[in-house]
């Protein structure tokens, strides 16, 4: 596979000229260079090994690809994870975090990418926000990569009307999201989505 066309997707234009492309041999050997270089970050589904590790992450790697930092204090996912989660169990962090940092890198110009290895652990890259979903269609055994609303089924919708502030929220599978052409509030008829089924308001998503 064209390992350049990939990398240029994940990498900033500066990671990407100084990385020997031609030099590496096969997918392991990518993987390896990625996660030895910190451009590609390996959590256990268990948990972070330590605070702040994917917000270091997430920080670090949108000042290399877009020369900005996170809008967000570090400590803001912990406060709404125990705000909203009821009855945290192990392992209900790290997709929780994804989610919420996602929402704000795709402001950002940036998307969350997964790799899936077929293990128990979470392989973490950022893309460029217009390449995140064209990651899925590389042909490969290995680069299995997803953004997080292609790696899941479903998809909450909550939103506040500008208009009239009333609250509505849609539950439904990400296909049928794309299918949600000319809705509107029901308390006064503001238009929520388009005949294309184009989002017109803010929305806040959570994907499971």
């Amino acid at each position: 596979m064209n390992y350049k066309k990939m990398l240029a997707k994940v990498l900033g234009e500066k990671e990407l000229a100084e990385m020997n492309v031609k030099a590496i041999k096969d997918d392991e050997s990518l993987f390896d260079e990625l996660t030895n270089k910190k451009f590609l970050l390996v959590v256990d589904w268990s948990g972070e090994d330590k605070e702040g590790m994917l917000y270091g992450f997430f920080d670090s790697r949108l000042q290399s690809m877009l020369g900005i930092r996170l809008d967000v204090p570090e400590e803001e996912v912990y406060q709404k994870y125990n705000q909203e989660i009821e009855d945290p169990q192990r392992g209900d962090f790290v997709p929780f975090a994804l989610s919420y940092f996602d929402k704000r890198l795709e402001k950002l110009g940036a998307r969350i990418v997964l790799l899936d290895l077929g293990t128990d652990t979470y392989n973490i890259l950022l893309s460029y926000k217009k390449d995140a979903k064209k990651l899925k269609s590389i042909k490969s055994d290995f680069w299995k990569l997803s953004t997080l609303e292609q790696k899941q089924g479903r998809v909450v919708i909550y939103i506040v009307c500008p208009n009239c502030k009333d609250t509505a929220y849609y539950d439904m599978s990400i296909e049928e999201e794309s299918h949600q052409a000319n809705v509107k509030c029901e308390e006064c008829g503001t238009l929520f989505w388009d005949e294309n089924a184009n989002e017109v308001v803010e929305m806040e998503k959570t994907y499971y």
